[in-house]
């Protein structure tokens, strides 16, 4: 009975992947561009950045307007991998997710965004929250065969952050959450990828799990959030959101000559 049920979310994985007009095997990075998609970056030397605001039902759409203004100058910025914003289900948070070649592109970005925006005649955005910096430590396909990769008017996004009580213990954490991921690509809705992160600046651990398709959830609900054992719990906080994304903004592909 689960192998059948694991068997129709795979089908129901690649139908998506058909209705999204790509195959198993991912397009160019020229094609991703056309089709706004961004295809996560797996280099050792690249950084994830989240940064984090927080909103209101009624504030998200204002807020969402103003960061749009960044988004634009991070695509002419070097080193940039993509962009994309993701609004929370419950209202509370929007966040500004971006991939670099590596942590000195990104900040040598991150004065200029400020420094630009002022001038800006658009709302200015509030404070973040918090800014996230990650390493990429591994990104796993829900199905053999096909690049991770975040597209689609209907993707959904889990960030799922786990937060050393003690500095000391950050690897045992990052094992015991390595040791998750081949339980949470069987769970259902399977998830097109997840991407293990640790912190550059923190002592955190984090899960970004995504899906790209609403017709996963037909059968089986939403994702529901990520139950750590008991020995994790005891060495990490954890909290966790779920994501709609917005807007996705794939980096300029530069025409060979």
């Amino acid at each position: 009975m689960l192998k059948q049920a694991i068997d129709r979310a795979k089908i129901l994985i690649i139908t998506c992947l058909l209705m999204l007009g790509f195959s198993l095997t991912f397009p160019s990075s020229a094609q991703a561009g056309t089709g706004k998609a961004l295809e996560f970056a797996t280099a050792s030397s690249s950084v994830e950045v989240a940064t984090i605001y927080e909103t209101s039902f009624t504030t998200q759409k204002s807020v969402g307007k103003s960061l749009k203004v960044g988004s634009k100058l991070m695509k002419k910025a070097p080193g940039f991998q993509g962009f994309s914003m993701w609004q929370s289900q419950d209202g509370t948070q929007l966040v500004v997710f971006s991939q670099w070649q590596d942590l000195a592109s990104y900040q040598a970005y991150a004065p200029n965004l400020t420094a630009v925006s002022s001038k800006t005649t658009a709302a200015t955005p509030p404070t973040p929250t918090s800014t996230l910096i990650f390493e990429v430590v591994s990104v796993q396909p829900g199905i053999k065969g096909a690049t991770p990769a975040l597209r689609g008017k209907e993707a959904v996004v889990q960030l799922t952050q786990f937060i050393a009580k003690n500095s000391e213990d950050r690897s045992q954490i990052l094992t015991q959450v390595t040791n998750m991921i081949p339980e949470l690509l069987e769970k259902q809705p399977i998830p097109q990828s997840v991407m293990l992160l640790k912190g550059v600046e923190t002592e955190q651990v984090a899960l970004l799990t995504n899906w790209n398709c609403s017709a996963l959830f037909a059968d089986v609900g939403e994702p529901v959030a990520i139950e750590p054992s008991s020995d994790l719990v005891a060495l990490a906080d954890n909290e966790h959101h779920l994501y709609n994304v917005v807007t996705i903004v794939p980096a300029e592909v530069k025409e060979e000559e």
